[in-house]
């Protein structure tokens, strides 16, 4: 397989992907649905998230949705078709559907650059969980975030359960899930859901900007931050403190790290190049 077909996007259909350098951007693109999670756009996930993740020639990557909405969560009318036909045996396509829409989140994850989530409209049930699954989370002052599953009585999947808790507290978490409000973009501020609030026509530009300076960062250090801050939680303190022995030490063969430390003891401000 030549380096050419490596770096070269997949074709997709729900969704854009645009390559600006070093940056990407990844838009949900199913406006007229408010970006709901239809079956092919899972598809689609499961294809452009390896790609970031083990392919793509970037050093940051924006996430946002088209139109209206960031993403109103899983297509409700794939479920009503469901409800509706006896001849449909929805647990087990909704096993199928959460089975892929899951290892797409797993590769989201594994993306070593930092991934930002600019919300541009309401992020709600799955929407809300891919949100979540984004490093870092701007957000327009039109947008508005929901649990929103219990309000069909459907139970939580798309890492929202995992991620939550993370954010806010186990305690609160559930506090949120529980009581499901519409919370604006300053709640979400609030609960520290969003970095940052800022008027929908400075959200991709200020996207941007945080994507530019994060990129600038040397990527053996990006991967390994992001590595290491998640498993923190999962691992107990010897095996933390050996990936954390085995990522300093692999960090002195890169060049970025000899740049670094040269940088320093010259007063300069360091370029990585990412080797």
């Amino acid at each position: 397989m030549t380096t050419e077909t490596l770096s070269s996007p997949p074709e997709l259909n729900t969704m854009k992907l645009e390559i600006d350098g070093e940056i990407g951007i990844l838009t949900l693109d199913r406006p007229e649905a408010f970006n709901a999670m239809s079956p092919e756009m899972i598809g689609e996930m499961t294809v452009a998230f390896p790609w970031l993740a083990d392919q793509a020639p970037l050093r940051a990557l924006i996430v946002t949705g088209s139109g209206k909405a960031f993403c109103s969560g899983g297509d409700v009318n794939w479920f009503k078709e469901g409800v509706s036909s006896e001849e449909i045996d929805l647990p087990a396509q909704v096993r199928r559907g959460a089975d892929a829409l899951h290892m797409a989140i797993v590769d989201l994850r594994r993306i070593p650059y930092p991934v930002i989530c600019a919300v541009n409209g309401p992020a709600a049930g799955a929407g809300f969980s891919l949100a979540l699954a984004c490093d870092i989370r701007i957000s327009s002052e039109e947008a508005f975030f929901a649990c929103a599953y219990g309000r069909i009585g459907a139970s939580p999947d798309g890492g929202m359960t995992y991620f939550l808790p993370r954010v806010v507290g186990p305690s609160r978490a559930l506090e949120i899930l529980l009581n499901d409000p519409n919370m604006t973009a300053e709640d979400a501020l609030a609960e520290k859901l969003v970095s940052e609030v800022v008027a929908p026509e400075e959200l991709m530009d200020r996207a941007r900007e945080k994507a530019e300076k994060l990129a600038a960062k040397a990527p053996h250090y990006v991967r390994m931050a992001k590595i290491l801050a998640g498993q923190s939680i999962e691992n107990n303190l010897t095996e933390h403190l050996q990936l954390e022995r085995h990522g300093i030490a692999d960090s002195m063969a890169t060049e970025d790290l000899r740049n670094g430390v040269e940088a320093f003891f010259g007063g300069d401000t360091p370029e990585f190049k990412g080797r």
